[in-house]
C-alpha cells in the first residue's frame, strides 16, 4: 500500500525543519566558540598582566627584608624555638625568595635554643645545631642547651659548642646537668656578656677569662672555686642556692653589682664585715626552704650600706629571732640614705602588715614576690620554656629532618 501524499508532504516538512534547526545550532555554536575564544584571549591577557605584576613587599631590597626577619625573633639574647611560630624556619616557608634571604641572614641563626632529652632525636637536632652555626657566619652567638642525657650521646654536641665559644655572647647551660668545661691554664670567652650555669658548676675548675662578662646566673654556689669568675665585673647576678658563708664571701666581691638575687640556706657561718655596694638598685634575698631548727644568725643585712637601693625583697625567715624585721630594714635604709621605692616581704605575718605600712609610708609595699623584669634574675621562665620545648619534642617526634635543615 503506497503512502498517502499528505504523509509524504509532512515528513518532508519535518526534515526541512530539522535541517534548519541544525543550521541554527551551528550558528549558535560558532557564536559561542567566538565568545569562548574571546574569553580565552582575555584570560591570557589578564594572566600576562598578573605575571608581570610585582607585589610591593617583594620590591623591598633584600637588606630591608633581612632586617624585618631579624625583628620577628625574640629580643636578643632570648632564643627562638627550632620549630613553630617563632622559629626562623617559618620565614623560609613563604616563597623561594624569602627562603633564600632567610638562609643568607646570619643573625637569624645566631640565637639557638635546643633541648636534648631523647637519644633517638640527637642526630637530627645535632644537624640543626651545626647548620645554624654555619649559617650564623661570624655573628656573636646566644646559645641555650638543655639535656638530661648521658654524656656518651653528647660528645659531638659539646665539641661543636666549645669550638665556637670564642663567638659566644650569651651562654645558658642551666639545664645541662653535667657539662664538662675544658681544663687548662685559662678558659677564654672574649665576647661573653651573660652566663647561666646549672649543676655542672663543680666541674668548672679553670678560671674564666671573660673581660665583658656582666650577667651571671648560678643554680648553686657549692664547690665553686672563688677565682673562677671576675666578680668585680658583674652587674647582674642570681644564685639560687647558697650557704651563709658563701653569701658572706660573695657580698664582699660584688662591688659593681646593680641587680642581685640570692636564695640562702641557713647553714654555714655568717661573717659579714662592713660592706658598701654603691651601685646596687635591686636586692632580692630569699630563703631556700623552711628553716626549721636552723634559724639564720643575727645580722644578715646589719652591716650592709646600699646608697642606690630602690627595690628590696627579703623574707622574714632570714631574720634571727632576736632581730625585728621592720627595725632592721629601717636601719638599712637610714644607714644607706637610699630612696626605697618598693619593698617586698612575701612571708610577712598578718599582724606585721600595718607596722610595715606605718614604717614605710613613702614606699610601695608588696607582700608577694617582686615583679622582676631583668631576665637574668628570673629562673622559673627557663623552666617553663624547657617544659614547652620538651612537649614540642613529643609532638614532633615524626618530623622529618628536612624540616629542620
Amino acid at each position: 500500500m503506497e503512502p498517502a501524499a499528505s504523509d509524504t508532504s509532512h515528513e518532508g516538512a519535518a526534515r526541512a525543519a530539522d535541517r534548519s534547526r541544525i543550521e541554527d545550532i551551528d550558528a549558535q555554536i560558532l557564536e559561542l566558540e567566538r565568545t569562548l575564544s574571546s574569553l580565552k584571549e582575555e584570560k591570557d591577557s589578564l594572566r600576562a598582566r598578573l605575571a608581570i605584576y610585582t607585589y610591593p613587599v617583594l620590591t623591598l631590597p633584600n637588606e630591608i627584608v633581612s632586617e624585618i626577619f631579624v625583628q620577628v625573633l625574640p629580643d636578643f639574647p632570648r632564643c627562638p624555638p627550632p620549630i613553630g611560630p617563632l622559629s626562623p624556619y617559618l620565614l623560609c616557608q613563604i616563597c623561594r625568595k624569602w627562603r633564600d634571604i632567610a638562609f643568607s641572614t646570619p643573625a637569624l641563626w645566631s640565637v639557638i635554643s635546643l633541648s636534648f632529652h631523647k637519644a633517638g632525636r640527637v642526630p637530627q637536632k645535632l644537624r640543626y645545631f651545626q647548620t645554624s652555626i654555619e649559617r650564623s657566619g661570624s655573628c656573636h652567638l646566644s646559645l641555650k642547651l638543655r639535656t638530661s642525657l648521658h654524656q656518651q650521646y653528647l660528645a659531638e654536641l659539646k665539641h661543636t659548642a666549645i669550638n665556637h665559644f670564642y663567638r659566644m655572647e650569651y651562654l645558658d647551660l642551666s639545664y645541662w646537668t653535667a657539662f664538662e668545661f675544658p681544663t687548662g691554664i685559662e678558659f677564654s670567652l672574649p665576647r661573653l656578656r651573660g652566663l647561666k650555669l646549672g649543676f655542672s658548676i663543680e666541674d668548672l675548675t679553670t678560671p674564666l677569662v671573660a673581660p665583658l662578662l656582666q650577667h651571671v646566673v648560678l643554680r648553686t654556689f657549692d664547690a665553686l672555686p672563688s677565682s673562677i669568675f671576675p666578680w668585680f665585673q658583674l652587674t647582674v647576678i642570681t644564685v639560687l642556692s647558697m650557704k651563709l658563708d658563701e653569701y658572706s664571701y660573695l657580698m664582699n666581691q660584688l662591688v659593681n653589682v646593680v641587680h642581685c638575687r640570692l636564695r640562702i640556706y641557713p647553714t654555714g657561718n655568717l661573717s659579714l664585715g662592713d660592706i658598701t655596694l654603691a651601685h646596687l638598685e635591686t636586692f632580692i634575698l630569699e630563703n631556700c626552704m623552711y628553716f626549721g631548727d636552723n634559724p639564720t644568725p643575727s645580722g644578715i643585712i646589719a652591716t650592709l650600706t646600699l646608697p642606690a637601693l630602690r627595690r628590696f625583697q627579703i623574707a622574714e625567715l632570714l631574720f634571727a629571732p632576736k632581730d625585728n624585721p621592720v627595725d632592721s630594714i629601717t636601719a638599712l635604709v637610714t644607714r644607706s640614705g637610699c630612696i626605697l621605692r618598693e619593698l617586698s616581704i612575701p612571708d610577712a605575718q598578718t599582724a606585721q602588715v600595718t607596722v610595715y605600712h606605718d614604717a614605710f609610708t613613702s614606699t610601695l609595699l608588696v607582700f608577694s614576690s617582686l615583679d622582676i623584669t631583668e631576665p637574668f634574675l628570673i629562673d622559673w621562665e627557663d623552666e617553663l620554656e624547657d617544659a614547652e620545648l620538651s612537649d614540642s619534642d613529643d609532638e614532633s617526634e615524626g618530623t622529618d629532618s628536612e624540616d629542620w635543615t
